[in-house]
């Protein structure tokens, strides 16, 4: 994919000081779900005890009542990042009733009964029911089975005085492109980002329940394919067959932003069958559009901008411009207490930086084909050395051109001051063990695993998150000093959302 990244290129870089000098602002947001003792999906409400899902900065839902997603502030280090991860991690399990769990998987345990799974709700305002609505269209678009995968986003930026050694303007418009053309290459190898980061090639049978599927039964439980390697990213997990119509291929942001407005405004025939409202008269579509709002929109990446009050996604990226990039593609690592390891997020920033400095021509239709195609292979036989992707002009299996990769980014890491520390990331991920297939069916695995880890975080020493306590607290003092709304106001919010974009 990227054969101009020189060793010429490097030294320059080396020269500025663009890798002394370098500053990475790092996030995550993990999704995982609440479960009963018997491993099934909670159907409690959210706990008080973590704050309001609505104003909580830190801790918040959300598909569904019981899928939790924890939000991280902005981090230099990544030590600093996992230990407020694991931080999270601790107080949530401290502060769920004593019975139930945390899931350690990207795909949901068993599903006894789709009816049962309760979506989030989060305050009677006008806010609080776009975001109820949001996912009543989500149910009503794809099924409530579908929206309980869950995973990892990590938000990724390079500070500016970084960012400056790289552009020739220091402009947001530059700021844009750059980040564009990391866009480009990261979709470029995506393929192999599933293969390094996939983990999960086993599902419940409840999950394919009436659904067509590929996937070959490895137990009277569960349904698996061999060679895969994220069925989470496959045409069974969280993705939309719709948005493919999108064709997005982030040449330019004002190009992004245009396909993003005809998505939400235009009517898409599925959806507007199933109508703005149920049968009682309620919203239960925010638009009837290939996508309701901005965050419908699924990716393996996404440009973003930090909210502003007042303004909505589209809105922000169009008035100030992209500041960090959201990538999305990363399922939970079981083994890991927070779901990645320090290594992964290390090693993640090093494909990120690859992005980045090497040059990145604009995608045709023809290359992104090729792209689409190179994610279904990796998705569905990455496992296997000789599935063939299109790769440097031409055909080449997976393992040569894993190989290929593997050293360009074993000569990027040289180049870094912590150079040993990244070396050893690729190590570890090169070698790390993701082929794994239940030792008794996914479910029954999930709940051992469910209650190991669960059991790890409430014995940690519970003394050292006193900002997310409080941010807890003050999170139930924000949404009291928020305004109930009447229906009809409601209504009328929802109604009116999509209006002025």
């Amino acid at each position: 994919m990227i054969n101009e990244l020189s060793e010429s290129r490097l030294e320059d870089l080396k020269n500025d000081k663009f890798f002394s000098d370098l500053i990475i602002n790092r996030g995550i947001e993990k999704e995982f779900f609440r479960v009963d003792k018997n491993g099934y999906i909670s159907k409690r409400p959210h706990p008080i005890s973590l704050g309001s899902a609505l104003t909580n900065r830190y801790i918040t839902t959300d598909f569904a009542e019981a899928q939790l997603e924890l939000v991280t502030p902005v981090f230099t280090k990544i030590d600093d990042l996992h230990d407020f991860l694991l931080k999270l991690h601790v107080f949530v399990s401290q502060n769920i009733d004593s019975d139930e769990m945390l899931w350690p998987f990207s795909m949901p345990p068993h599903i006894q009964n789709e009816s049962d799974i309760n979506i989030g709700f989060y305050h009677q305002s006008n806010i609080g029911l776009l975001k109820h609505v949001y996912r009543k269209g989500l149910r009503v678009r794809y099924g409530a089975t579908m929206q309980c995968v869950s995973g990892m986003h990590y938000n990724f930026s390079v500070d500016k005085h970084s960012l400056n050694k790289l552009v020739n303007a220091y402009s947001q418009a530059e700021y844009n492109d750059i980040y564009l053309g990391l866009i480009r290459n990261f979709k470029r190898l995506f393929w192999f980002v599933l293969c390094e980061f996939g983990q999960t090639n086993v599902v419940d049978k409840s999950f394919v329940q009436g659904r067509s599927h590929k996937l070959d039964e490895l137990n009277k439980k569960d349904m698996f394919l061999k060679d895969a390697t994220s069925l989470r990213m496959s045409e069974i997990g969280y993705v939309s067959k719709a948005q493919k119509n999108l064709n997005v291929k982030y040449n330019s942001l004002e190009e992004f932003l245009a396909n993003i407005k005809d998505a939400i405004t235009i009517p898409y025939s599925d959806f507007k069958q199933k109508g703005l409202l149920d049968n009682n008269g309620d919203y239960h579509q925010i638009s009837d559009g290939i996508i309701q709002i901005e965050n419908e929109y699924y990716d393996s990446i996404r440009p973003k901008r930090a909210s502003e009050v007042g303004l909505r996604p589209f809105d922000q990226l169009k008035k100030f411009g992209i500041e960090y990039l959201e990538v999305r593609g990363i399922d939970i690592d079981s083994n890991e207490e927070t779901g990645i390891s320090k290594y992964h997020i290390q090693f993640l920033d090093l494909i990120l930086i690859y992005c980045l400095i090497s040059q990145s021509p604009k995608i045709t239709d023809t290359e992104k084909l090729n792209i689409d195609k190179n994610d279904l292979e990796a998705v569905y036989a990455g496992r296997n050395p000789n599935t063939f992707l299109s790769f440097e002009s031409g055909e080449m299996s997976i393992k040569n051109a894993k190989t290929l990769v593997y050293r360009d980014l074993m000569l990027l890491a040289k180049y870094f001051n912590d150079s040993e520390k990244i070396i050893d990331s690729i190590n570890f991920v090169k070698n790390y063990n993701k082929a794994m297939l239940p030792s008794n069916t996914f479910h029954e695995d999930g709940v051992m695993r469910a209650h190991e880890v669960t059991e790890l975080l409430r014995k940690h020493n519970n003394n050292k998150f006193a900002n997310i306590k409080e941010e807890a607290e003050l999170s139930l003092k924000r949404l009291s000093d928020i305004n109930e709304n009447s229906f009809e106001e409601m209504n009328k919010f929802v109604k009116n959302y999509n209006e002025s974009i």
